[in-house]
This record gives C-alpha cells, sequence and structure tokens, in this order.
C-alpha cells in the first residue's frame, strides 16, 4: 500500500511532531510512505527531521491560510504519485489536503490531534464539518478527541476511528546515570523528593495550583522540591509565586530543556496538573514520563485519564484545586514503595497499551477501510 501523508509545519514538537514517529514505523511495515509538509517560518526544520529518518518529505510552500494555487499543487502531486490513500493532520492540512486528495480520487484520512476551542466558532466549525465529509475516515487519538468530533459533529459517527499515540519505550527509559546527572545539575538533595513539570508557562497548564500545593507540602515538612522546565510568558508571575508560596530552593526554574528525558529521570513524581479551559487532546508528555517508570499526577482533564490510571499508575485529581494536589503530592512523598510500583506499572501500561507497533497496526487497519470504502 502507498499513503501520502500532508501536514503543516513550522517547527519540530508538540502535536505536530506526531508524524516523526509514524512515517518512519508505517516504512517498517512495508507502507510506501511520503508527505507532503506544508512549511512556513521554520518549517524546513520539521522537513530535514523527516528526511533524516528515512521519509521521503517534500517540501511546499504553505502561503495564505486559504491558498487555491496550494490546492493545485498538491492535486498535481497526488495524481502524479497515485497513492491508495491520502493522510492529512491538522486543520492547514485538511483544508488543502483533503480537497486535492478529492480532485485526486483517491480515497482520503484525517487525524484530528486535540480538541481546539476554535472548531467551536466560524469559520472553523465549517472547515471541521467540511473536512468530516471529505474524509472517508477520522482518527481521533483519544476517546476524549473522538467525543468533540461527535458532539460537534465534525464527522459522521461510524467514520471516526479512536487510534492512541504510541511511543518507543525502547528509547523512553529508565536512566539512573541521567538521574544523578539531573538531579546535580540543579543541586537536589539525595533525600529530597522531587516534583518535575516540563510544559510551556501559559495559562491552562495547571502551574499556579502546582506551585502553591508544593509549598504548602514543604511548610508542613515534607522534603518536596519541584523543578518547573519550560519557558513562555507567564515566567515572571510564575516566579513571584514561587517567591511568596515557598522557601527559596524549594521551587526551581530551570527554562527551556533539551533532554526531557533525562529531565523526568530526575523526578520521582512528573506532574499535569491541565485545567479545563485548556484541555489536553492525548497527553503524550504523560506517557512519556509512565515510559521511564515515573508515577504521573494530573488532573481529571482531557484524555489524561484515559492515559494515567488513576491509583495504578499514578494519582488523578480534580482540575483546579489546590487542595487536591497538596493531597495527592503529600501521599506520594511519603510512601516511595507506593511511587516505585506505581512508576513500575505506568512503563508496564506504556509497553502494553501504547506502543508504536500497536498504533501503525491500527493505522493500518483504518487505511484499509478507507480505500475499500
Amino acid at each position: 500500500m502507498k499513503v501520502l501523508h500532508v501536514q503543516k509545519a513550522s517547527g519540530i514538537g508538540g502535536l505536530g511532531g506526531h508524524p516523526l514517529v509514524l512515517l518512519p514505523a508505517l516504512a517498517a511495515r512495508g507502507i510506501d510512505t511520503g508527505i507532503a509538509v506544508l512549511e512556513s517560518e521554520s518549517g524546513h526544520r520539521f522537513t530535514e527531521e523527516l528526511q533524516r529518518r528515512g521519509v521521503r518529505a517534500v517540501p511546499f510552500r504553505a502561503g495564505r491560510d486559504a491558498n487555491p494555487a496550494l490546492v493545485a499543487r498538491l492535486t498535481k502531486w497526488i495524481r502524479a504519485e497515485q497513492p491508495d490513500v491520502v493522510h492529512t493532520h491538522l486543520i492547514h492540512a485538511d483544508m488543502h489536503g483533503l480537497i486535492a486528495a478529492r480532485a485526486a480520487r483517491i480515497p482520503a484520512v484525517s487525524s484530528m490531534h486535540g480538541t481546539p476551542a476554535f472548531y467551536r466558532r466560524q469559520p472553523y466549525h465549517t472547515i471541521g464539518r467540511a473536512a468530516g465529509r471529505l474524509a472517508r475516515r477520522r482518527i481521533a487519538i483519544s476517546e476524549c478527541v473522538a467525543g468533540f468530533l461527535r458532539e460537534l459533529h465534525l464527522a459522521p459517527p461510524d467514520r471516526i476511528r479512536v487510534v492512541h499515540y504510541g511511543l518507543d519505550a525502547t528509547t523512553w527509559a529508565p536512566d539512573e546515570e541521567a538521574r544523578r546527572r539531573t538531579r546535580l545539575r540543579y543541586g537536589v538533595p539525595d533525600d529530597a523528593v522531587v516534583l518535575g513539570i516540563a510544559a510551556r508557562l501559559i495559562p491552562g497548564k495547571g502551574h499556579d495550583e502546582l506551585v502553591e500545593a508544593v509549598g504548602r507540602a514543604e511548610r508542613d515538612g515534607a522534603p518536596v522540591r519541584l523543578l518547573v522546565a519550560g519557558e513562555g510568558p507567564r515566567r515572571s508571575a510564575l516566579e513571584a509565586l514561587a517567591a511568596s508560596s515557598a522557601r527559596p530552593g524549594v521551587v526551581s526554574f530551570t527554562g527551556f530543556v533539551d533532554d526531557v528525558r533525562a529531565f523526568m529521570n530526575g523526578c520521582d513524581v512528573v506532574a499535569f496538573p491541565t485545567l479545563p479551559e485548556l484541555g489536553e487532546g492525548f497527553g503524550l508528555a504523560a506517557l512519556e514520563a509512565m515510559a521511564v517508570g515515573k508515577p504521573v499526577l494530573a488532573t481529571a482533564v482531557g484524555s489524561l485519564p484515559e492515559v494515567v490510571a488513576d491509583g495504578e499508575t499514578g494519582v488523578v485529581v480534580p482540575p483546579g484545586s489546590i487542595d487536591a494536589l497538596y493531597a495527592a503530592l503529600s501521599g506520594l512523598v511519603q510512601d516511595p514503595r507506593r511511587r516505585e510500583a506505581m512508576g513500575a506499572a505506568g512503563r508496564e501500561r506504556a509497553i502494553q497499551l501504547f506502543s508504536v507497533d500497536l498504533m501503525t497496526k491500527r493505522i493500518c487497519a483504518v487505511y484499509e477501510e478507507a480505500a475499500a470504502s
């Protein structure tokens, strides 16, 4: 089978980086795979990284949001390639790639990678509904996203298929040397229990509640330290909050971290206190934390409860509650054997339910359905 993907890229990372994992895995299963990268800003880095991984990536200048010339170029490319299926990712690719696939008379699949609020208003709602009609199958990366598609009528219910993201647990694994280096780098005492959060410093990520919960736990005598990895517009406000909520050194801001695996290995618990207004399409970083054997402290938002098994691989609490975060954190800090058991269970869950092999197998089944429908 031959499958062509279409995705806009302005850089590497986030949900847009999914094809960096998916496309090489599809090729390893014998799928003839290529991708049209609709480049903007630093999108060439995405193209180059795909090519470095052995993927046939063809750059197209993205241009403005609605670009008839881009549709024409994509149609010409698809007709020349004659794939069995075209697979689009994210709204810009849906707008252009699905129309081009229809013009070339090639069946199409569209992946929905989140629950962005813009789909609730025009013109995006109309674009989303059109994508649902043009695509023979709509892949949702979680049950949460599938519910969003049904709620807003962004795809006929019988066309929606849930395929969770996959992760290579051989590359995301416990690493004692990385743990030692990370803790040494940030001056963490040997007896401290480290809570980490790796997220952009923006509204909705739950940093405020987490900082206050950690400050309260430390004042009550818990040997806890919080490492905040990431940059963003709220850094100054969060630093001020940390200064007023906890003693110096309890909360450390690391800035941008280029090795998230090493950072997570240096933690004893990894937190994802997301608030409802932001939502989580999947919670990939929570899965990464589980793969390195760390218990996860998460909120019951979006798909996080699908990824984190409450009481088994971590603790899931109501969003926005400092009291709930404090109670859950205190319990984890006081019970190292529980943390160890949750970390081991989380890694096993990542391997068994969220592997790259299982993801690609399910996506290939969706391709077969789309091609036959």
